[in-house]
Order: structure tokens, then sequence, then C-alpha cells
């Protein structure tokens, strides 16, 4: 799977809930953005238990209480900001992108 690379444009802080996340703007590879206050985290969307995307069918990330990340298949949960696996099937933690913030935009870094 191919990676964006460092300058990547990947979305716009605007467009993020606070907390919560959507889908990442980049065809490349399945990623998602989530924010809680101006701290900003991207992850591959595939859930390491399930294979799936963790994203809901609309784009939209389920974070709970803005903490947690939960995979809509079968329920793991990853802390928001870290990706590390806090409950269910999963047991290995999220593949993170690591990014930057230049006004509203979030690039890859």
């Amino acid at each position: 799977m191919d990676l964006p690379p460092p300058g990547t444009p990947l979305g716009q802080l605007s467009h993020l809930p606070d907390p919560g996340g959507r889908e990442a703007d980049w065809d490349g590879a399945p990623l998602f953005l989530v924010r809680k206050g101006r701290d900003v985290r991207c992850y591959v969307n595939i859930c390491p238990h399930a294979g799936r995307a963790l994203s809901l069918p609309d784009g939209r990330v389920f974070v709970h209480k803005g903490d947690h990340i939960i995979c809509p298949v079968h329920g793991a949960t990853f802390a928001l900001l870290s990706g590390a696996c806090t409950g269910g099937p999963a047991g290995d933690p999220l593949t993170a992108i690591p990014v930057r913030i230049e006004a509203d935009d979030i690039i890859a870094a």
C-alpha cells in the first residue's frame, strides 16, 4: 500500500468535527483523519482485526466520548490520539501517518 509522501494535502481542520473524524482527501490509500481540539491524527482506514474500513459508509469515523475510535464491524476500540487498541478483538494498533497543520490544511509530514 502506498502511503502519502510528505507534503501531501489530506484535508482541512475546519472540515473535521471536534472531536470526531472522517476519511482523508487522498486516493492513494484508505486513510482517515481524527481530531480533538488542535490535535489531529491520520490513520490507515483498515481495522487490524477485521481488515475492513473503520469509517462509516458516509465517510465519518465513529468517535466515542471524544477519546476512542470504534470499529463499526466488531466493536474494537482504539485510542484517538495514539491509535493503540484499547478493547475488543483487534489487539494491534492502527497504522499512523504523521501529519502537520498549516493554517487550516492538514498535510502529511
